[in-house]
């Protein structure tokens, strides 16, 4: 009777009475040892721009029979890792290089796949027909952590211990605390409850555009800068938040003698606009806050050295 080999890792069960005298070494090297590669083998396995099927030997070593795959090289578009069609489980340690926002795939034949992120650690695991990732439920972030929607609305209680960043905007219907530093890219902060900030908060000054007439735009910053090479005129803010605050710094070149004039918005104590300093490279500063939407409350601060 001829040997014939397990389904899914496929070891060699001899038949009885098969391979006399090298009975022991077949045990030794197509059973036990490849149950070690199943348990615990490294393998790296090459990809490029084309898919790649793990390599499936009966009795003898092979890629996909490893426990812990490595998966190296350029990756210049996207591409499938072909597995068995078997159920079995790989932790793969991405160490590819992505060009062109290229994807990595593992899948079987037929079924449908889980994509291995750049530089992941990833856990996946077949039924046999398609291949899972590890999910939320997975790591109990459910009950552990924030849950974000599409929309990027908190829905769990959050505490921020280190740096955080966004790039959208976040909104908060309850306390909102954070003990280390925070940066929302671009948009904003909305909370119904407090705002509680610990750590750093800063807002690092947006550069304006120089030239006759200098747009503001608010939404892009509370902090901005401006040098003057020319005599100006600094236009009524756009995308205004009530309530908003910051400062403009307002510097000279190294001419001087530049002036700057204020949309009709800007509301001076007095109501009258400040004369700028105009030495050569003098700061002067701005600091505003929205009080409406024609209403820009400015104090004028002079001569910075």
């Amino acid at each position: 009777m001829a040997s014939t080999y397990t389904t899914r890792i496929r070891l060699e069960k001899q038949g009885d009475g098969e391979n006399p005298n090298s009975w022991g070494a077949i045990l030794n090297q197509n059973v036990i040892d490849l149950v070690d590669d199943a348990i615990a083998a490294y393998t790296t396995v090459i990809v490029s721009s084309a898919d790649v099927t793990l390599t499936a030997a009966d009795g003898t070593a092979d890629q996909s029979r490893s426990a812990f795959l490595e998966l190296s090289g350029t990756v210049s578009a996207n591409l499938n890792v072909i597995i068995p069609e078997e159920s079995k489980g790989f932790i793969v340690n991405d160490k590819t290089t992505r060009e062109n926002s290229a994807t990595i795939t593992f899948k079987t034949d037929a079924g449908a796949g889980s994509a291995i992120s750049e530089g992941a650690i990833a856990h996946i695991i077949s039924d046999g027909v398609s291949v899972y990732g590890l999910n939320a439920q997975g790591f109990d972030l459910s009950s552990t952590f924030a849950l974000i929607s599409g929309s990027n609305t908190f829905t769990n209680v959050n505490a921020f211990s280190s740096a955080v960043g966004f790039a959208t905007s976040i909104s908060a219907t309850e306390a909102f605390v954070s003990n280390a530093a925070f940066n929302v890219v671009t948009t904003s902060i909305e909370t119904v409850g407090k705002a509680t900030f610990t750590g750093q908060v800063a807002g690092t000054p947006v550069t304006l555009t120089d030239a006759t007439s200098i747009a503001l735009d608010l939404s892009s910053g509370t902090n901005f800068l401006v040098t003057l090479t020319d005599n100006r005129t600094l236009e009524n803010p756009t995308n205004t938040a009530l309530g908003q605050t910051g400062h403009i710094y307002v510097i000279q070149d190294g001419t001087g003698s530049r002036t700057l004039a204020f949309g009709d918005s800007f509301k001076f104590i007095g109501g009258t606009a400040p004369t700028m300093s105009t030495s050569i490279n003098s700061v002067d500063l701005l600091v505003y806050n929205v009080r409406g939407v024609s209403a820009i409350d400015t104090v004028f601060v002079s001569s910075f050295g």
